[in-house]
């Protein structure tokens, strides 16, 4: 049963509509060819493909030039935290500024 009700009017039409196979062989001929020129037509200009391939083969020395300053971010910082609590051992007004940062 179907959940949308009949419509006498309508249903000769949608029926005529169904029985009427469009004519796609205009849009067949020549597919392949259409087809190609329109991919031609959206490739990249070369020198932004070559940017491109250049970027993704870099990718390895890019991966470990970010991994190197990570990790001397990482010891750089717990350089200057030490040096932050040692400034604060001379000087109190640092060390409240600095329990202010830490809670």
């Amino acid at each position: 049963m179907s959940e949308f009700p009949h419509d006498p009017i309508l249903d000769p039409l949608f029926a005529q509509a169904r029985a009427q196979a469009p004519d796609t062989s205009r849009a067949e001929y020549a597919f392949e060819t259409r087809l190609g020129a329109r991919l031609r037509e959206l490739k990249p200009a070369p020198h932004r493909a070559a940017w491109g391939a250049v970027s993704w083969r870099l990718m390895p020395l890019f991966l470990v030039v970010v991994l190197a300053l990570a990790a001397w971010q990482s010891r750089f910082g717990a350089d200057t935290q030490g040096a932050a609590q040692a400034a604060a051992l001379d000087n109190p007004e640092a060390a409240d500024l600095l329990a202010n940062f830490d809670s």
